[in-house]
């Protein structure tokens, strides 16, 4: 974690500065106002803290769902970035930019392979995100159900 210094730091430094919300709340999870107010706040907040525009999200857990890119979109972000343990192609979806994950115990070998593309480091991950995927939607599809019956 960051403080404002820190953040401001790197932002003078050049670095990118991108939202991740304003609570790290589940994105896909939250009703549609609170999920506007999430992307908003959080932008909002780092904008006024680096004095610059903030146009790209990292969805928090990387979670992501048609309405969560929609909204995000329409929050004026360009591009987010979700875990889905795949590389990134210039054919893909702005909005579901694919990051591969990185673990306190991948050591320096790890990292090299999993950025020279050899798949068998983030197979593992990239089986486990999808079936989590699968999880997060009938759990979304069991509550609509419980409101709507």
């Amino acid at each position: 974690m960051l403080n404002w210094a820190q953040v401001r730091e790197l932002a003078g430094a050049g670095v990118e500065i991108g939202a991740h919300s304003h609570s790290h709340a589940q994105l896909d999870q939250c009703a549609d106002a609170a999920l506007c107010e999430e992307l908003r706040i959080g932008r909002i907040l780092l904008e006024d803290c680096v004095g610059t525009p903030v146009r790209s999200l990292a969805y928090p857990f990387g979670y992501s769902t048609p309405r969560v890119r929609v909204a995000a979109r329409a929050a004026g972000y360009r591009c987010a970035a979700s875990v889905r343990n795949i590389r990134a192609t210039a054919s893909g979806d702005p909005f579901m930019i694919p990051r591969l994950t990185i673990r306190r115990s991948t050591d320096d070998n790890d990292f090299a392979s999993i950025m020279s593309g050899d798949k068998q480091f983030y197979l593992r991950d990239r089986v486990l995100t999808a079936g989590y995927a699968t999880v997060r939607g009938a759990r979304r599809a069991g509550r609509r159900a419980a409101r709507h019956g």
